[in-house]
């Protein structure tokens, strides 16, 4: 307990700074977007001398003065010869570029762009940079970080993402029929927006017919092979390779933490799930959800010390599936630079033992259970029985997945599943937000 104390001093004075940094990131973001709406130009650049940089003043109000070194400027540059036009792929050679390099003159065009002309080699070469493209790669450079924005030639920025429990998911229920999905692309954009928003997205009344599942995956992406094929039966089944292929009670997990990377999108297609009793008492074999990163921002909210731990302390997962082993080491919680919450990976089944430091073994099993007491709150709970034609997808690195026990004997329930690679869902995504 001594050590956990500590570890909470320390971590809450780290939460304090990195809530100043988030604020101090929110205000320029949300000053940044008021700026995009009128065009911006360049009202003067200045040599920064000994620095290697320009000091670039903008337009823009208040206004803004940004330090680019000229390094960085030579190999952003746009001009046909260093970016191909079609791929947006750099042709400059990056390590070819002299770090102490020094432009021969830096003005400013009518049209408020910067234009830089460069010597190299005896040859003359001229970089322009449209102002806005400037300020959106300025973030870094004034708050010192390493703030990366979402560049708009490649990727469209998305909508925030919705933290929800029980009440929250319920009254925004993430549903769509799959004749909508099928047959026009404002239905699947539609359905992708609710899965990158929920982190969980339903189709209804997808035909019960096995393979179907890869169908509505070739709509968007293709279907991941693993070492359990290309897709997987979930049905209760004599000596099973996996204990999801029993009546066992399954809780909260996610998949495939022993693998190099764990798949992003996971899907379910019930194919039949039957009571064979019907007495109308519980058949069992309930289906929940929970959303992971709600959990640990609460967590990191109300017991700091234990995200600390959690997000800092490596954990082995490992399986053995038809004798082949596989081992991967994760935090349970991944976080980027900035502090926030990217990738959960939970799975107490295919946990190894715990290898840290004597000192920390106590306090990481404690921050183990907060966040698992968390995690099983009655109200975190998203829980319903999938019935044949549903089907489930969701993020594998955020939503945690289980199901109540059943009697084998009694239910008769067989889902098909699959994993997808989750980037080029979200590639497929912002294609469809952009044209539809």
């Amino acid at each position: 307990m001594i050590v956990a104390g500590f570890a909470r001093l320390f971590v809450t004075g780290r939460q304090r700074i990195s809530s100043l940094k988030a604020q101090q990131s929110k205000r320029y973001y949300e000053a940044f977007r008021l700026k995009q709406k009128n065009r911006v130009s360049i009202l003067s650049v200045v040599p920064g001398g000994h620095q290697q940089s320009a000091k670039i003043i903008f337009d823009d109000s208040p206004s803004t003065t940004v330090n680019f070194k000229y390094i960085w400027l030579r190999d952003n540059c746009k001009c046909s010869q260093c970016v191909d036009k079609s791929t947006k792929q750099k042709l400059i050679d990056t390590p070819s570029i002299d770090v102490n390099i020094r432009p021969e003159r830096l003005n400013v065009n009518k049209d408020g762009q910067l234009v830089v002309e460069w010597v190299e080699k005896g040859q003359s070469h001229s970089s322009i940079y449209e102002p806005e493209w400037l300020l959106r790669y300025s973030r870094c450079f004034i708050e010192d970080n390493f703030a990366s924005p979402v560049d708009e030639e490649h990727a469209s920025e998305r909508p925030p993402l919705t933290l929800w429990d029980r009440t929250t998911i319920w009254k925004n229920l993430p549903e769509i029929s799959y004749e909508e999905v099928m047959e026009s692309d404002k239905g699947l954009a539609l359905w992708l927006e609710m899965f990158h928003r929920f982190g969980t997205a339903l189709l209804r009344g997808v035909p019960t017919t096995k393979g179907k599942i890869i169908e509505v995956v070739k709509r968007f992406a293709y279907v991941k092979e693993t070492s359990y094929g290309v897709t997987f039966d979930v049905v209760a089944e004599p000596d099973p390779e996996h204990l999801a292929y029993t009546g066992t009670h399954l809780h909260h997990h996610t998949d495939m933490n022993y693998r190099e990377k764990s798949p992003g999108m996971q899907l379910l297609h019930c194919l039949k799930s039957t009571d064979l009793k019907g007495d109308g008492s519980d058949p069992g074999g309930l289906s929940f959800l929970v959303d992971g990163f709600r959990a640990a921002n609460w967590l990191k909210e109300n017991e700091p010390a234990a995200f600390h731990i959690l997000s800092a302390t490596p954990v082995r997962f490992q399986i053995s599936v038809n004798g082949m082993k596989f081992s991967q080491t994760w935090p349970i919680i991944c976080t980027d630079n900035e502090g926030k919450v990217t990738e959960i990976h939970y799975n107490n089944r295919t946990m190894g033992p715990l290898q840290a430091p004597t000192h920390l073994i106590t306090p990481f099993y404690h921050s183990y259970h907060l966040l698992t007491e968390k995690i099983r709150t009655e109200s975190m709970q998203f829980a319903f029985h999938l019935a044949p034609g549903d089907l489930l997808a969701f993020n594998n690195r955020r939503v945690l997945h289980g199901r109540t026990s059943f009697d084998d004997t009694r239910v008769s329930r067989h889902l098909e599943g699959c994993y997808v690679d989750i980037d080029e869902t979200m590639a497929i995504y912002d294609f469809l937000r952009n044209k539809v």
